[in-house]
């Protein structure tokens, strides 16, 4: 075999071990690699990428196929021999094989051999096209459209093209983007000795514009070198490593742009691991010399794997191909048609070859995607397999629990902490009764009966409390789930919204969304050169999880700038159709006159219908109380005091004060209303039709003579004006010669269809996270909850539910709460959030507000709270999802060893269309466990089946009961409107016996189905209504094709 085939092996051998990341699969034992580690002697056989070149298995599968196609009637031997002899006469005369090839001789006997499609000389050309192929459309991880044509040496991009009016495309509009479900940011680790490390990232200080659009820039992992600000030296004596007040030793990086010959990452990381190796045996040796101790061999230091695992974790992998197998072979026959068999190029003696080694290449290249295929799409069926419930609690105040459960309440001190720290009760005073109320005992430093009582809308966490408290809790309630004024979802929102779409399909009546921004300061997590089509991909599933749950007069308002504002509008319009498009509200906020051209002032909030033109045929109208009135009589009623009945000065003050107003003042929209008479402010305005009006006269009340009539006649009939005129709701011009106008006046007129345009300084809403928390810093760029209050309260339904699945701060919760306080509706929320702050923003501001309407520096002000309950449920995810991979149950001890009866796994079978995971925790579904990360660490937790089911089923829980030991039962409502009920018990304890006394004291009639756990011979006496959970389970969490 010759240098350019062993070449040629081994360059494409390369691409094949780092397509199926063969070389990073055992020592990055996570994600993707866990499965990768388990295929991976599978993956080497079949291709052979552990033979030598002359042995190479997949090499000789390729020459099988040749010899296969070569046509029988040419002699290749006789030509192999032919050619043979004259090398050996050549060599024997001491020519070397430089020489030897450019004989003539030898050049048309190669050319001989070629034409005969023989295997020894076609093999360079096939591997090298393969390797072309495959290497085209890989990067780290993910299978990215990259078509090209060839044509005249031009390889230019081409998009699959179905005969649309208007084609919407962007690189990855194919793929999942999976980013979003992983931990990126900060990376925590615990050593042996309990001692805890943290990766942190810190923001880089951003390149210029015309280094980033350098196609030989990519980011990359380093050091941070403390630099905060463009222009600034990094001090000399900087650290990146840094013992917080956490207790936890920080190890600070940056992810920028840099040069990308030369800062390969695995490069940098050897240079991390150096200046880091050096500075823990400097300053931290005491306590971490266990980072860099070399227990079992080269490079296995502590310290060296997890800067690999994090940065590789963070750099690659970014999306799910929604159909790689067809994707691939797509763009497989593409590239064969138009690279490999060029038509212009064939030629009788050409054709057969050509045609063997297109056929070569398909045959190979499918056995290849085959593969790949099947690795993508498991990874796909993890993604969308629903995700269990993890947690779930509710936060319900006092005045909905029943004393009974008070004791309980009083001696729990970590309930009572959570109120001194949310609520300030210490400074809760007692006050002295009267005539007409008696006095309140106030905060003594433990909690009473008394104080409960005293102050009804302090909130309960149930997470404080147990099993018990929550069962009594529960039991207590009537149609559970209708008390419940909200749903907080902590969970990357496609998870959560795969899971909420049974019950809430077609339940929505308003769609908020603040999504990443993609700016400097908000930037998304992004592959290199994909910024804008990973935002995209990103909020394409999620619109496409969000549409179905929307009712057809829902709208859903989408805020973003500049920077993603016009691909925003068009994936709306793919999503939800061009005909739902309603508008753009300009909403004119703060500026910081920091733009180098011009100071943007703006954002803009996308409006979307479910279905307009079902809206267009209700009576349904958009309309809202005109803004700044109160500003606007308060000034009037000052004015029309200062100049009693003399209109005219009246009406010039009012002028006059509007027109010193500031131009960004609502009220300022309203300066035409400045005549002023009797019943208050009023403008002249149009009498007329545009056309079809009435015609008539109308005499002037000064002249007696008939006023010129507009061309498109008089707006109302005769008797109408007659009446206008009678009760002084005309204006006449000083002649006949004037069109005649009517008054339209201000408090008749209210109301209006919103403006596009709205201004509100967003700078209150830092103010007010600083209220409520005493830390303007709590949480960046919060929406103000006025704004979002006002569209909400657009819709119109009182009592409808509003989804925000970017749920941030809890903006959207605040403004619903606002909203019912206000008009004393019953409008709930669904939430989702994924940030780290859930716990500390989201969830106790939306406590806080409960508490008290108004805060200052972190304590309520009056404490005039509202009576509420709100549930919060926490979600496995994707990636702990990839967390409980295991081999599966054939292959010996070591899987029953790692999974007990009580604990979850998934099985990595990727052949199997059932059996995804044992189901014999099933048996005790009450004490069922996985491993969960959560803060950043991973242990194993107990999770919620119940509430798992009642989502998978779209249940409306109304009662919840526990009449024995082991035993729960759920029933409900689904959105089909059948009625359920859910038998849960642990096998082990419960048997059919205890059911059946539980079912002969309740009536079954109402229920048109009733689920139960584990074996039963109890269908006999529930006329078919009887449903087995284990199926109906399996069915509903993992995706169906």
């Amino acid at each position: 075999m010759n240098e350019q085939i062993k070449n040629t092996i081994n360059a494409f051998v390369k691409t094949l071990r780092e397509m199926f990341m063969i070389d990073d699969a055992a020592e990055l034992d996570f994600g993707i690699y866990r499965i990768m580690a388990h295929k991976k002697a599978e993956i080497e056989t079949f291709f052979g990428l552990n033979d030598e070149s002359e042995e190479n298995a997949l090499c000789r599968k390729i020459e099988a196929l040749l010899a296969e196609q070569q046509d029988g009637s040419v002699n290749v031997a006789e030509i192999k021999r032919r050619l043979n002899d004259r090398i050996r006469v050549y060599r024997g005369d001491g020519e070397t094989m430089e020489q030897i090839n450019k004989k003539k001789g030898i050049i048309e006997l190669r050319q001989q051999l070629e034409e005969t499609g023989d295997p020894t000389v076609m093999l360079p050309h096939i591997l090298t096209a393969l390797n072309d192929f495959f290497s085209r459309y890989y990067d780290k991880g993910d299978f990215i459209s990259q078509r090209r044509y060839v044509n005249g040496g031009d390889a230019t991009y081409l998009v699959p093209y179905n005969g649309e009016e208007v084609k919407l495309h962007w690189a990855n509009a194919d793929q999942y983007y999976i980013k979003t479900s992983e931990a990126f940011k900060n990376y925590r680790f615990k050593l042996k000795n309990g001692k805890e490390v943290e990766f942190t990232l810190k923001n880089a200080v951003q390149l210029k514009n015309n280094e980033k659009e350098q196609k030989d820039w990519a980011r990359r992992f380093k050091l941070w070198d403390g630099v905060t600000e463009p222009g600034e030296e990094p001090a000399p004596d900087f650290v990146p490593v840094q013992m917080e007040e956490d207790g936890v030793l920080h190890i600070y990086f940056t992810y920028e742009l840099m040069k990308k010959k030369g800062n390969e990452q695995n490069t940098l990381n050897k240079a991390i691991y150096a200046t880091l190796a050096d500075i823990i045996l400097a300053k931290h040796k005491d306590d971490y010399l266990d980072l860099i101790t070399n227990t079992a061999g080269k490079d296995t230091e502590e310290l060296r794997r997890h800067i690999n695992r994090y940065t590789t974790k963070n750099s690659s992998d970014y999306f799910i191909h929604k159909n790689l197998g067809d994707f691939l072979r797509r763009e497989l026959d593409f590239y064969l048609k138009n690279e490999i068999m060029h038509v212009s190029d064939l030629d009788y003696n050409n054709l057969r070859r050509t045609l063997a080694e297109a056929k070569t290449i398909k045959a190979v290249g499918e056995e290849i995607i085959q593969m790949l295929a099947a690795l993508e799409d498991f990874q796909k069926k993890l993604w969308l397999k629903k995700k269990f419930v993890v947690q779930s609690d509710y936060c319900i105040t006092l005045d909905r629990v029943p004393e009974s459960l008070y004791a309980d309440i009083c001696a729990n001190e970590e309930q009572h902490e959570e109120w001194k720290r949310l609520f300030d009760i210490e400074s809760i005073k007692a006050t002295e009764g009267d005539m007409f109320s008696s006095g309140k005992q106030g905060y003594t430093g433990e909690l009473t009966v008394q104080f409960l009582k005293e102050n009804p809308h302090l909130v309960l966490d149930t997470a404080f409390f147990n099993n018990d408290f929550k069962h009594r809790l529960l039991e207590s309630m009537e149609n559970i789930d209708a008390q419940c004024d909200g749903l907080l979802v902590n969970s990357e929102n496609f998870q959560a919204l795969e899971l909420l779409q049974e019950k809430y399909q077609e339940q929505v009546c308003g769609v908020y969304l603040d999504p990443p921004y993609n700016t400097k300061k908000n930037e998304f997590i992004y592959k290199d050169s994909f910024k804008h089509s990973s935002w995209m991909s990103m909020m394409q599933d999620r619109l496409l999880k969000i549409a179905p749950l929307m009712k057809r007069t829902a709208p859903i308002l989408i805020s973003c700038d500049e920077n993603e504002q016009s691909n925003l509008h068009q994936l709306g319009c793919n999503v939800f159709g061009d005909d739902n498009f309603l508008t753009d509200i300009i909403w004119e906020g703060s500026s910081k006159n920091d733009q180098k051209y011009m100071s943007i002032s703006h954002e803009y909030i996308e409006v979307f219908m479910r279905d307009k033109l079902f809206m267009d045929g209700t009576d349904i109208r958009w309309t809202e109380r005109k803004e700044g009135l109160d500003r606007i009589y308060a000034a009037y009623d000052k004015i029309a005091k200062q100049y009693p009945n003399n209109y005219d000065a009246q009406s010039k003050a009012i002028k006059q004060w509007f027109k010193d107003l500031p131009q960004s003042d609502p009220a300022r929209r309203q300066k035409h209303y400045c005549e002023c008479e009797k019943r208050g402010l009023y403008f002249a305005a149009d009498i007329s039709k545009p056309a079809n009006g009435y015609f008539y006269d109308v005499l002037h009340p000064v002249t007696g003579k008939p006023c010129k009539k507009p061309k498109g006649g008089w707006r109302f009939i005769e008797t109408t004006m007659k009446e206008q005129i009678a009760d002084d709701r005309v204006v006449f011009g000083k002649d006949e010669k004037t069109v005649p106008c009517r008054k339209s006046f201000l408090r008749e007129t209210e109301y209006e269809s919103p403006s596009t345009v709205t201004y509100l300084d967003n700078r209150v809403s830092t103010a007010l996270i600083k209220d409520l928390f005493g830390d303007k810093n709590k949480f960046d760029n919060p929406k103000y909850y006025l704004l979002i209050a006002r569209f909400l309260k657009l819709v119109g339904e009182s009592n409808g539910i509003f989804m925000d699945m970017f749920g941030g701060s809890g903006t959207t919760a605040h403004s619903v709460i606002y909203l019912n306080r206000e008009d004393e509706g019953s409008r709930r929320y669904v939430l989702g959030e994924m940030g780290e702050y859930f716990e500390s923003v989201t969830k106790p501001r939306i406590q806080k507000v409960i508490y008290s309407k108004d805060w200052k520096d972190g304590k309520p002000v009056s404490r005039k709270g509202s009576s509420h309950c709100f549930k919060y449920i926490r979600l496995e995810q994707y990636e702990d999802t990839l967390n409980n991979l295991y081999r599966t149950p054939m292959e010996g001890a070591w899987y029953e060893e790692k999974l007990g009866a009580d604990t979850i796994g998934y099985v990595m079978d990727m052949q199997s269309q059932q059996n995804w995971m044992h189901t014999d925790w099933m048996a005790n579904p009450f004490g069922v466990k996985m491993q969960i990360t959560h803060g950043n660490e991973k242990t194993e937790q107990t999770i919620d089946v119940v509430e798992t089911f009642n989502y998978l089923l779209g249940l409306n829980v109304e009662k919840m009961l526990w009449p024995a030991e082991g035993m729960q039962v759920v029933m409900g409502t689904t959105r089909r409107g059948k009625r359920t009920m859910i038998i849960w018990r642990n096998t082990a304890h419960v048997t059919d016996k205890e059911v059946k006394t539980f079912l002969s004291s309740v009536d079954c009639k109402p229920f048109k189905q009733i689920y139960i756990n584990g074996e039963t011979t109890l269908g006999t006496i529930l006329d078919g209504k009887l449903r087995q959970i284990e199926t109906e389970f399996e069915y509903r969490m993992f995706p169906n094709e």
